[in-house]
């Protein structure tokens, strides 16, 4: 039905620049022949002219693309996924991602200024083709490419190159919000020794901050690691949801990892151990008991002690398919859970004579 109204409009503007060309000539009567004159056919070429914008810009009608943030409210540094859907219904097969500059980004701040990229813009390239009818999209993490330190609002827009038109497409503007977490906890330390290296000093020093952050009035628990304030920083992730009441603990282990325990729930905790490089490399679950879960020292090792562990199939390293129950981990040195036994179920009794 679109397509069928813009083809209207086409034809009428074709019949209202030949008839103002040949004013005694109606639209139903245009035929075209060798005995025209030349100023006849010097108004034709330029109506031909004038409508080939209006053929190409009802193509490019129907190739649309939208941008997609996966959260509207982060820290400074954080990941921001972006997705870029491109929904193709010109009936041509598109291609996409030759180069890095098919897809370019900018980044505006709420005072006006263009916020560059740190040294090159976010690699794009890719190949990929968009058929006729089909969706496709186009995930990227631009917050490495971009220095969003400073809190504020900003707004991210796009341009997508349309190598077989030679024509740019607009994304429509999307905001997001960059705000300060509350410091929790910070460590400062040093990279241990890799095989090899001289003893002495370490070569390398790094700092491990927790920060909590309030997002759709839920408290979440965020790790950041940099080389000290002011420095690099290598990456900031959220680490679990976290209760307002109960601070979380957290030790840097002998292998320089973070060992960080967090309460979640009324009676449930997250333990996860992240490495110099902000990954998470463990993470398991714990229910409170007679004792409430606590890090520990145990064998030159950070452990956990007390508590139950729960089995969940986020855990890491997992041992669990997606979609299993959780299971309930007993320590050896905890006494059991009572056992839920149903009642008897009481005999009939016995009729007269029997």
């Amino acid at each position: 039905m679109v397509w069928a109204a813009q083809a209207q409009v086409v034809r009428q503007a074709v019949f209202f620049l030949i008839n103002s060309a040949r004013p005694g000539v109606r639209p139903p009567e245009m035929n075209l022949s060798l005995s025209e004159n030349a100023g006849t056919r010097l108004w034709r070429v330029a109506a031909v002219c004038l409508l080939l914008p209006l053929l190409s810009a009802g193509a490019q009608a129907q190739v649309t693309v939208e941008l997609e943030l996966e959260k509207s409210r982060l820290l400074p540094r954080e990941s921001l996924l972006t997705k870029l859907k491109i929904v193709n219904f010109s009936g041509q097969t598109l291609v996409f991602g030759e180069d890095n500059y098919w897809l370019q980004f900018q980044i505006v701040s709420e005072t006006g200024e263009e916020i560059l990229p740190i040294a090159d813009p976010p690699p794009v390239k890719g190949r990929f083709t968009v058929e006729s009818s089909i969706r496709a999209t186009k995930e990227i993490d631009i917050a490495p490419y971009y220095e969003l330190e400073r809190t504020g609002r900003y707004t991210l827009s796009a341009k997508v190159y349309v190598q077989q038109w030679g024509k740019l497409l607009t994304a429509k503007p999307v905001k997001f919000d960059v705000t300060n977490g509350t410091v929790l906890w910070e460590q400062i330390f040093g990279l241990p020794l890799k095989k090899g290296d001289p003893p002495g000093q370490p070569i390398e020093v790094r700092r491990y901050v927790l920060q909590q952050a309030k997002h759709l009035n839920a408290m979440s628990l965020y790790a950041r690691v940099d080389n000290g304030k002011g420095g690099k920083v290598h990456r900031v992730l959220p680490v679990c949801p976290m209760v307002s009441f109960n601070k979380p603990t957290a030790q840097v282990g002998p292998k320089g990892n973070l060992h960080v325990l967090c309460q979640t729930g009324a009676r449930e905790y997250n333990y996860s151990m992240i490495d110099p490089d902000g990954k998470i490399i463990a993470r398991r679950h714990y229910f409170i008991t007679k004792t409430r879960p606590r890090l520990d020292f145990k064998k030159g090792q950070i452990i956990v002690a007390g508590g139950f562990q729960v089995i969940r199939p986020d855990d890491l390293p997992s041992n669990k398919k997606t979609g299993a129950e959780s299971e309930l981990i007993v320590p050896r040195n905890e006494p059991k859970p009572i056992p839920n036994i149903q009642p008897p179920v009481p005999l009939p009794p016995k009729r007269p004579g029997n």
